[in-house]
């Protein structure tokens, strides 16, 4: 029985090793997909010819992104009424 719990207590530091291991490569994944979201995102507007244009739209972004998700809400309420 001391036997068992000994080599217990000598893998311990190893298992903790694979975990780190496992979370760290975890966390680069969400990482990246972030940045890949930020490139998505952003890469459009910087698609856009006119500068007037660019910058209307990076000033507002805030509210124009409100107002589409109001929209969205709306459109969720009334679609489960008819339903």
């Amino acid at each position: 029985m001391g036997k068992i719990i000994l080599t217990a207590f000598m893998k311990l530091p190893l298992m903790f090793k694979g975990l780190s291991v496992a979370f760290v490569s975890i966390l680069e994944a969400i990482v990246r997909s972030f940045d890949n979201i930020g490139y998505h995102l952003l890469h459009p507007l910087r698609a856009i010819r006119f500068q007037e244009v660019r910058d209307f739209i990076s000033e507002n972004a805030l509210t124009i992104t409100l107002i589409i998700i109001f929209i969205i809400l709306i459109y969720i309420t009334f679609s489960r009424r008819v339903n």
